[in-house]
């Protein structure tokens, strides 16, 4: 391989990798290879294969039902909503799971 055609992937390469704003943190993870084909084809399908997007997705879900979870709590044992009640707020928020295609 010529040193034009490295130059030239690595240039490549760089112009897709921009920084995000805010900061980020670098974090290896393992998961099963199940789970792995799941998020890789997610990425593919809805972020142009960017993983990292996949996540955030999935951490932002996390942090609602979180947040959600205190909430409830904070009304004590009366604030505890039934199933379909928790699965109706899920829909009203637009959190409620979408079916892929």
């Amino acid at each position: 391989m010529g040193a034009s055609r490295l130059m030239e992937a690595s240039l490549c390469y760089d112009a897709r990798m921009k920084k995000r704003p805010g900061g980020t943190a670098h974090l290896s993870i393992s998961l099963p290879k199940e789970e792995a084909k799941i998020l890789k084809r997610r990425a593919k399908r809805i972020y142009g294969g960017n993983v990292s997007r996949v996540i955030s997705d999935a951490i932002r879900y996390v942090a609602y039902e979180e947040g959600r979870d205190a909430l409830i709590a904070s009304f004590g044992r009366t604030g505890k909503p039934t199933p379909a009640e928790a699965q109706r707020l899920d829909v009203e928020f637009g959190l409620s799971a979408k079916k892929s295609a």
